[in-house]
């Protein structure tokens, strides 16, 4: 009867513009609002997710951001993200092409694959500490990223995970090892103006195959001043 009922509809309740499935007994997920073109028109402008909502005068947590969910919203600009927030779910965000600002909280432990895909606006990326892997496609065709800082949790890069970041000139690469990467993580990307900065003394970078074509320099003390002077 679940399945059935979504495939009626994309969402189960709607409070204050934003749409949501029940996911459990005090739990929602972020939804799409219908699975086709109409959803273009779901969510505009700049969104704040609530961490809480009511609804039939019950109190919800408001946990997921769900598989497209935003998914070819043209219009949305800006979206705030709450530290209730566990899970970004695969192609969330996909082809948000006029978004450009997104912080992602500490509480965000899992980002689906291509979550951010065809985000074309998004010019700077600071993925949250937790976070085990870079799933694939996670930002092909952000033409516009110039930056993105990884976590140190980090151990592995998905298949076409930065693919077609063609702007992207600074990678600040946390783990002390390098993690493993997929030989078309970084394809358009041009590695002769690309940085790769690693932790000082993180020598596996330079014997690496899929990162030793970078320019590879030490990690800065101030990665948060740096990020913001090259989104200018």
């Amino acid at each position: 009867m679940l399945v059935a009922g979504k495939s009626a509809k994309a969402y189960d309740c709607e409070v204050d513009g934003i749409f949501y499935y029940r996911i459990s007994a005090n739990e929602l997920e972020v939804a799409n609002k219908v699975f086709s073109d109409q959803n273009r028109s779901a969510y505009t402008g700049s969104v704040t997710i609530p961490s809480t909502v009511t609804y039939n005068g019950k109190s919800f947590n408001v946990v997921s951001i769900g598989e497209f969910a935003f998914r070819d919203c043209t219009g949305l600009t800006a979206i705030t993200i709450p530290n209730s927030i566990r899970t970004i779910k695969g192609y969330a965000f996909y082809n948000c092409s006029q978004l450009s600002a997104i912080t992602i909280p500490a509480s965000v432990g899992e980002i689906g694959e291509g979550a951010f895909e065809g985000c074309a606006s998004v010019t700077q990326m600071v993925l949250p500490e937790g976070l085990p892997s870079i799933e694939d496609e996670l930002f092909f065709g952000c033409v516009s990223m110039r930056s993105v800082v990884i976590p140190s949790s980090v151990a592995s890069i998905g298949e076409n995970s930065f693919s077609r970041c063609s702007s992207l000139i600074s990678i600040y690469c946390k783990p002390s090892s390098a993690p493993a990467c997929d030989h078309n993580a970084f394809a358009k990307v041009d590695r002769t103006w690309c940085t790769l900065y690693v932790p000082k003394e993180a020598k596996s970078y330079e014997e690496d195959p899929e990162w030793k074509s970078f320019f590879i320099e030490a990690m800065p003390d101030q990665i948060e001043d740096l990020t913001k002077e090259v989104q200018k």
